[in-house]
C-alpha cells in the first residue's frame, strides 16, 4: 500500500464511523483562531477525545463531516510517514473538498513524523487552514511547540478529570438540587475520586482494575515518556525517584532530601543526575511544583517548591495512603487547571514564615486574592488554632482579606480580630463551577 493509499483509508474510515461517543471536558478549545491549537499533557488524560469535541461543535455548527480530517500518525498504517510525504494530505484533502477556502486538520499524536513543524507553518502562513494538533506530553512538551511554530500557535494543557467532569462521567448531574439522597452519592463518588484519581479511562471500572491500569500508567510514563526520550540509563533510579514523590507528595522536598530517600533504598545516582530525572518528570506534567509567594519573581522561583503530582491515582497504585495529603494534592490540581482552562492570570503559590505556613495564595494579575488553607479535620484546638493564626499572619502581610479553610466536612463562619474565616467542605469547594 502506498502512503497516499494508506492515509486515504485512514481518512476515510474516520469519516465512516464518525466521532465516537464523548463526554463534555471543562476544557474548550477555540475553533476560528489563525494559529495552530495545540494540546499538551500527561498520557491518557484525554487528549484525543478532546479533538473529538472540537470536531463535534464544529459539525453542529453545520460544518460536514467530510471537511474535517482527522489522522492519528500512530496508526501503523502510516508507519514511516515523513515530512514530505504530509503534503499529501493537502493534495487528499482538495480531491475530496474541490470548493473548500479552508481546511480543518487534526492531527493526532503528530510527533510521530519528523518535521511536521515545517508543514504546519507553510499551512499557516497561507492562512489556508485551522489546525489541531495532540502529542504525547515525552515527545511534544509546551515549550517545543511554542519555539517549533515560532508563535504560530496556542497551547492548551490538559489535566486528569476534575470532581465536576468525574460527575458527569458518573452520570451525577451536578445542576439538580442536592437532596439528602444525592448528597449521600456525591460524598461516596468524592471517596472515590480521593481513592483513585480523575484518569477518564478509568471512572468506570473496579478497584482492582482501576489500581492494575494506574500501574499501567506508570509503566507507560517511566518507559515511554522518559526512558525512550531521555535515553536514561538508571531506570531503576527513576522508578525509586517516582515512588519516593509519590510517597512525599504535597511537600517541601528538595533535591538534597530526595538523594538521600533514594539512595536510602541502596540505589547508586549521583545527584545531579537525579536532579536531571526530577526535571524531567516536571517536563512531562507527573510533578507540578507550586513556589513560596514572593513579591520578586525571581525570589519565588529560586525558592524551595512543593511537589504535587498529577493525579492522586498514582499514590493508590503504589500504596500510599495519607487522606489529608491527598485532599491537599486535590486542590492544588483544581487551582492549576482553573488557570490552564479558564484564567492564564491566575498564579498559585505558597506562604510561609518562620511560624507556620499557608498551603495556597491565589494571585489574580499580580495582586493576592484568596488565601487557602487544607485540612482534613480542624476538630483538634491546637489544629485548629495553627491554621487560623497562619491565615491571619498571611492575611496582614500580603493584604488579603478572603481567607478559606477547605476540610473534610466542617462548613461555617468564623470571625476574629476582625476578619472572617469560610469553612469549606472538599466537596462543595470541588463541585462549584468556575465562572
Amino acid at each position: 500500500m502506498t502512503i497516499i493509499e494508506a492515509l486515504e483509508e485512514v481518512i476515510s474510515e474516520f469519516h465512516e464511523f464518525g466521532i465516537p461517543e464523548v463526554k463534555e471536558r471543562e476544557l474548550s478549545l477555540p475553533l476560528d483562531v489563525d494559529v495552530a491549537v495545540s494540546v499538551y499533557g500527561l498520557r491518557r488524560t484525554g487528549k484525543t477525545y478532546l479533538l473529538y469535541l472540537a470536531m463535534k461543535r464544529l459539525i453542529d455548527e453545520g460544518l460536514p463531516i467530510e471537511r474535517i480530517f482527522y489522522v492519528n500518525f500512530e496508526d501503523e498504517r502510516l508507519a514511516g510517514l515523513s515530512a514530505k510525504d504530509l503534503s499529501t494530505i493537502v493534495q487528499l484533502y482538495y480531491k475530496h473538498n474541490p470548493d473548500a477556502n479552508l481546511m480543518y486538520l487534526f492531527l493526532d499524536e503528530v510527533q510521530a513524523v519528523e518535521g511536521w513543524e515545517r508543514f504546519v507553518r507553510r499551512l499557516l502562513e497561507r492562512k489556508r487552514a485551522r489546525i489541531f494538533i495532540t502529542g504525547s506530553s515525552s515527545e511534544l512538551l509546551s515549550r517545543e511547540i511554542a519555539t517549533s511554530l515560532r508563535g504560530r500557535t496556542l497551547s492548551f494543557q490538559l489535566f486528569p478529570l476534575s470532581f465536576r467532569e468525574f460527575l458527569t462521567f458518573k452520570g451525577f448531574e451536578i445542576e439538580k438540587p442536592l437532596t439528602e439522597r444525592r448528597r449521600g452519592i456525591l460524598l461516596r463518588l468524592l471517596e472515590e475520586y480521593v481513592e483513585y484519581g480523575g484518569f477518564p479511562g478509568i471512572v468506570d471500572y473496579s478497584p482492582p482494575l482501576k489500581i492494575r491500569t494506574l500501574q499501567e500508567y506508570l509503566d507507560l510514563i517511566v518507559y515511554r515518556d522518559l526512558v525512550e526520550r531521555y535515553g536514561i540509563e538508571k531506570v531503576s533510579a527513576l522508578k525509586a525517584l517516582i515512588r519516593v514523590l509519590t510517597r512525599n507528595f504535597a511537600r517541601k522536598v528538595s533535591v538534597r532530601k530526595l538523594h538521600s530517600l533514594v539512595s536510602s533504598t541502596g540505589i547508586k545516582v549521583s545527584r545531579p543526575t537525579l536532579a536531571e530525572y526530577l526535571t524531567y518528570l516536571e517536563d512531562i506534567g507527573f510533578v507540578l511544583p507550586v513556589r513560596r509567594y514572593h513579591p520578586s519573581e525571581i525570589e519565588s522561583l529560586r525558592s524551595q517548591p512543593k511537589l504535587y503530582i498529577a493525579d492522586v491515582g498514582f499514590a493508590t497504585a503504589l500504596g500510599v495512603r495519607d487522606v489529608g495529603y491527598r485532599i491537599e494534592n486535590i486542590v492544588a490540581i483544581e487551582l492549576l487547571r482553573r488557570k490552564h482552562y479558564f484564567e492564564p492570570r491566575l498564579e498559585i503559590y505558597y506562604w510561609g514564615d518562620e511560624r507556620g505556613e499557608v498551603d495556597f495564595v491565589v494571585s489574580l494579575g499580580g495582586r493576592v486574592k484568596e488565601l487557602i488553607q487544607v485540612s482534613y479535620a480542624v476538630d483538634e484546638p491546637q489544629t485548629r488554632e495553627r491554621e487560623i493564626r497562619a491565615l491571619l499572619r498571611a492575611s496582614r502581610v500580603l493584604n488579603c482579606p478572603n481567607l478559606t479553610i477547605i476540610t473534610w466536612e466542617e462548613e461555617g463562619v468564623k470571625e476574629i480580630n476582625g476578619k472572617r474565616v469560610y469553612f469549606v467542605p472538599l466537596w462543595r469547594w470541588l463541585f462549584k463551577i468556575p465562572r
